[in-house]
């Protein structure tokens, strides 16, 4: 303080405080773990479902909603009578698990069951690949039939859309894709296929180099081949062929469109019975009997 002419001054001084920023916790820390944890189930999940296949998935889904030994025994008291058989823990306490029990054997299914369930999975397949084809709006190439024998499904060639490329067995991108989408759907039943080729009665001119039984083999097997990369089962498979231009689906017209095609047969057990009742089971029906009688006559 200093006084000028009687008057007294006041000098104040003001330091400037030094800002200090408030301690931080670690509850970020926390919160990013979490974060990061979280991202790596996404990730890890993910990457499951992308290198799993269909039934994978579903084996772990069932997994999920399945009963744990917790789940079923929420107390570790064994009660006096139970069905039970005890385990120890690391702390020597015992843990009661189930005992296992055996399921009643199911009974035999009859054939008339049978044939009844065939013929039901086969109409609501027929269902469904004629919703496929809806989607794809693809109605003028595909004809579906219901037969004694079992499903019939005729894919064919139109004005507007040609299945294969002229003389070749090279699918056309947009049948491709319509037989991928097919193969899940056959899936869904446990029936035999058949899948024959179609050719209309164009013929080639060097009939020994290649002709319509060759064409028609040929793309009855690439269909066969598109199916299977889609995820058909190929034991479901049990035929495929060729039949030229035998069987021409609008004989009064042989060079119609729609007599070049690929025919799936989908088999009802009866029809697939009859078929290994004529080629027989790896052979042991046919080619063993007739060995036998040959055998006979040498002697």
């Amino acid at each position: 303080m200093k006084k000028h002419n009687g008057h007294s001054t006041t000098i104040i001084k003001r330091s400037a405080r030094r800002s200090h920023s408030g301690h931080h916790g670690g509850a970020w820390k926390v919160a990013f773990a979490d974060f990061t944890l979280a991202m790596m189930a996404l990730f890890m999940v993910l990457w499951i479902m992308g290198a799993s296949t269909e039934e994978e998935r579903h084996e772990i889904v069932a997994m999920f909603y399945t009963d744990t030994l917790f789940d079923i025994f929420s107390s570790r008291d064994t009660p006096a009578g139970s069905n039970t058989l005890p385990l120890f823990d690391p702390a020597g306490s015992p843990l009661p698990v189930a005992r296992a029990t055996t399921a009643p054997a199911p009974e035999p299914e009859t054939p008339q069951a049978r044939e009844a369930r065939s013929q039901r999975e086969i109409e609501e397949l027929a269902r469904l690949i004629a919703q496929i084809t809806s989607v794809y709006n693809a109605q003028s190439n595909l004809h579906i039939e219901i037969v004694p024998q079992g499903l019939r499904i005729l894919i064919t060639d139109d004005q507007q859309r040609e299945m294969f490329q002229r003389s070749s067995a090279i699918l056309a991108p947009f049948f491709q894709r319509l037989l991928g989408e097919f193969a899940p759907a056959l899936n869904t039943i446990e029936h035999k296929i058949m899948i024959t080729g179609h050719t209309d009665a164009t013929r080639y001119r060097d009939q020994q180099r290649y002709n319509n039984w060759n064409l028609s083999g040929d793309r009855a097997l690439q269909a066969r081949q598109v199916l299977t990369d889609a995820g058909l089962n190929e034991q479901r498979i049990v035929q495929v062929s060729g039949m030229a231009d035998q069987m021409l689906f609008h004989p009064e017209d042989p060079h119609h469109a729609a007599n070049r095609r690929i025919e799936i047969m989908v088999l009802t057990h009866s029809a697939s019975e009859a078929l290994y009742q004529f080629f027989g089971h790896h052979g042991q029906n046919v080619v063993r009997p007739i060995i036998e009688n040959l055998s006979l006559v040498t002697e």
